[in-house]
């Protein structure tokens, strides 16, 4: 059978050693002095086991404190280890995450041919899905949307209504070219 120690609240070094010959420790003075003692032997006892078994309750005490501390301890370890996995796991999903870049082979030639890409404007109506004459997507079409790339400032900004709300947008997103022909007029 274990027995449990109550909880020491207060450090008993800090306590003060009663006054055994006060009145209040009379009758146990008495006692002793009526088991064949004399009364400085009586009170020589009490001070004797009253040091005793604050000894033994500031040894508990320190034991006490011995416990938390390694309890704090191994607390704070446990924490320091989840948040060590925890951040393994997530460099490890960040790592997933990142783009996977092709090998670059130095010994491939580059080529000396621009592909020509439609305009800003044909791009935005493609995607919302709009008509878009195929003038845009010819080689003209690339050629003017080239030109018109050089002579305007990528961040030129212009307003638009979109959805009933005017805002801001690119002048390279909305300008359509007045040099477009209609899809009837291509040769």
């Amino acid at each position: 059978m274990e027995i449990i120690i109550p909880r020491i609240t207060s450090d008993p070094a800090l306590e003060v050693q009663p006054n055994f010959e006060s009145p209040a420790f009379a009758a146990c003075t008495a006692a002793l002095v009526a088991s064949s003692m004399t009364e400085e032997d009586a009170l020589g006892q009490l001070v004797n086991g009253w040091t005793q078994e604050r000894q033994e309750r500031i040894d508990l005490w320190q034991q006490q404190l011995d416990e938390e501390a390694r309890a704090r301890q191994e607390a704070e370890q446990r924490e320091r280890e989840e948040k060590e996995i925890a951040d393994a796991e997530e460099r490890c999903e960040t790592e997933k995450k990142k783009p996977k870049i092709n090998d670059f082979n130095a010994d491939l030639p580059v080529s000396d041919v621009i592909i020509p890409c439609p305009s800003q404007f044909t791009l935005q109506k493609v995607k919302n899905m709009e008509f878009v004459e195929l003038w845009y997507f010819s080689p003209d079409g690339c050629r003017k949307a080239r030109d018109w790339n050089k002579s305007s400032a990528d961040n030129a900004l212009g307003l638009a209504k979109v959805d009933g709300i005017v805002a801001l947008k690119s002048f390279s997103s909305f300008k359509a070219s007045n040099k477009a022909l209609q899809d009837h007029d291509l040769s």
